[in-house]
């Protein structure tokens, strides 16, 4: 019995292997003669006359001189074309490649009636004769879109702006910047559309960081591009004075402004001290700085005020970190 039950089994299991094996095959075999079918139909398809839409990307050349673009353009144009079939293949399949030229100072740019800027179009009519000799197509383009391409323009201007060096210094310790950060050249002549050089009061170059800095360093830096701007230089030259420094402390007394004619004023106490980093090579020069500390007694309420702030003036350019104490003072007024 057991035998005769596995050899059921076997015979089943044959069946349903030629089975599937058939309908395999008999679906590979319509899978084919339905590729060969549409093969067939899509040749027969090409040798006809057909419609079709086309993206094109597009350049721009030849703008009026003395005038700046400042709308956007589209990139790409599409175009409703006729033809052979296998001509409207062909330039769909080479339609991302090779963007079409569009003369502008040559496709009959004509400005817009009762505008107030110099605002103009070009009706993409007159580029069809243009597009078809440079795709040397045998196909008929039937209309373009958009219908018309808007041109703003805004007149050239130059303008002399400085150059804002975009920089961070990390001088190692002990060491500091010394001095005016030099850039050379230290202006540059922009040129433009009015309304957008009319915004620009400085260029800057682009961001750099000078690490462990122990001397003086010297290094080309790009200016930042602004779209639509032309700038007289692509490069600067930026001088950074890093020199080893020396903390200094100095007391000075503090001189009262706009002290009242009638009477004395004493201030407790009368001095501040003064602590700054300066360069070992302008240590020299701590005489010359012209540094004071004043309290002004301008418009002062006495009733109101028991201390009177204290403010450094006149600080030399050549020392830094200047801390100094106290901030504030208290005073007495008396009759002379």
């Amino acid at each position: 019995m057991e035998a005769d039950e596995d050899s059921g089994r076997d015979l089943k299991n044959l069946f349903r292997k030629i089975k599937k094996k058939f309908i395999n095959r008999n679906f590979a075999v319509f899978l084919f003669f339905l590729l060969l079918s549409f093969i067939f139909w899509f040749i027969n398809a090409l040798s006809k006359d057909i419609d079709g839409i086309i993206k094109y990307p597009v350049r721009y050349i030849n703008f009026p001189k003395d005038l700046a673009l400042v709308n956007e353009l589209p990139d790409k144009l599409s175009l409703d074309v006729k033809g052979h079939g296998y001509s409207v293949l062909k330039a769909r399949i080479r339609g991302n490649k090779t963007p079409l030229v569009i003369d502008v100072g040559n496709s009959g740019l004509s400005i817009r009636q009762n505008t107030a800027e110099l605002d103009f179009y070009i009706s993409s009519f007159n580029l069809k004769e243009s597009f078809k000799r440079q795709l040397k197509a045998d196909f008929i383009i039937n209309s373009i879109y958009p219908d018309s391409l808007n041109f703003i323009f805004d007149k050239i201007i130059k303008k002399k702006v400085p150059v804002n060096p975009d920089i961070k210094v990390n001088p190692e310790r002990q060491f500091m910047v010394s001095g005016n950060i030099v850039c050379e050249p230290d202006s540059v002549e922009i040129a433009g559309p009015r309304a957008l050089i009319d915004t620009i009061m400085f260029v800057k170059t682009e961001y750099h960081e000078f690490n462990q800095v122990d001397d003086w360093v010297t290094k080309n830096l790009d200016i930042e591009s602004i779209r639509k701007v032309g700038i007289s230089h692509k490069k600067v030259e930026i001088t950074v004075p890093v020199e080893q420094f020396t903390e200094e402390k100095i007391n000075i007394n503090i001189r009262i402004l706009n002290k009242p004619d009638t009477a004395d004023v004493k201030l407790f106490p009368d001095m501040v001290s003064i602590n700054f980093n300066i360069a070992l090579s302008d240590y020299n020069r701590i005489q010359e700085t012209p540094l004071e500390a004043v309290v002004d007694m301008k418009d002062l309420d006495v009733r109101t005020v028991e201390r009177l702030k204290v403010e450094l003036v006149n600080l030399s350019p050549f020392i830094s970190s200047v801390r100094y104490t106290p901030k504030q003072v208290e005073y007495i007024i008396e009759k002379k």
